[in-house]
Formats: C-alpha cells, structure tokens, sequence
C-alpha cells in the first residue's frame, strides 16, 4: 500500500536530486530509485546494496549480493515481475539502456526520470582514479524504459 503523503514526498526526492551534485552512493541511478521506492511505499528496500563510494564499488557491492549483470536484478528480486512500462504509475521504477548501460529510474508526471554521472577513469601512478566531469536529472519517454515494476 502506498503511503498516503506518497506524492508529495516522491515529488520532493525527484527535486532534491535535482538539485543536488551527483555522487555514487549517495545521488545516483540506484540511489534516487530507491528513495522513490521509499517515498512512495514508506519503506527503504535493499540497504545492503547502498553502500558504496564509486562506480567500482557499487558493481562489487551487487556482485558480493548475487547480482552479476545489472541493477535490474536486484529490482526484479525485490519488487516481482515486471509490468509494461506503458502501465506504469508515477512511483514506480523501471530501467532503460543507454549507451550499452542499464540504469535504473523512476516514473514522474514529467516522464521517465534518471540520475546521470558522467566520467571516466584515469590512472594516476598506476592506480585507477573515477573522474567525474559532470551530472544531472533526464527525463526520458515512457516508450524509451525497457522493463517496469510496481511500487505498492
């Protein structure tokens, strides 16, 4: 059951990560999915997949969980079947595949919206260095999101 206050609250996390600079772990993809999902159903789902600090990270925390490919196995394990995305309610969350990559969003009144960190890795005395060079919020079409799933 949604929480009652659910649109307000969505609305709030979608501006907040709107606003504020992208960072693995904290304003990413994953993350702004799952403070939608807990906006709107009142529960945080998966906090042992929100412990990270960089992409490589994020990657080792959902491989050590079981999930190899994307973050769609993890929405799929928690959240059931998925729904097509042209059914789809604002609160639920969904994937879409851009650039080769899966990332995961969530259904807004302005369309399908998800968190982008752009960068690139560098090596700096033979060690592996994340370069963030920048960030926002996109919105999508609802006929651009592959799969969808119900947020209750």
């Amino acid at each position: 059951m949604r929480h009652p206050d659910w649109e307000r609250r969505l609305n709030a996390i979608v501006a907040r990560h709107q606003a504020c600079p992208g960072a693995w772990g904290t304003s990413d993809c994953w993350m702004m999915a799952m403070d939608a999902i807990e906006a709107v159903s009142g529960e945080r789902i998966l906090p042992h997949l929100q412990t990270y600090k960089t992409e490589a990270e994020g990657y080792k925390v959902f491989r050590k969980a079981g999930f190899k490919e994307t973050v769609e196995e993890a929405l799929a394990d928690e959240l059931g079947e998925p729904i097509s995305p042209m059914l789809a309610q604002r609160g639920d969350v969904g994937v879409i595949e851009r650039n080769g990559a899966v990332s995961c969003g969530v259904f807004t009144s302005a369309g399908f919206a998800v968190r982008t960190i752009y960068g690139h890795v560098e090596k700096d005395g033979g060690k592996r260095v994340e370069v963030m060079t920048g960030y926002d919020l996109q919105f999508y079409p609802v006929s651009t999101v592959l799969r969808a799933y119900q947020v209750r």
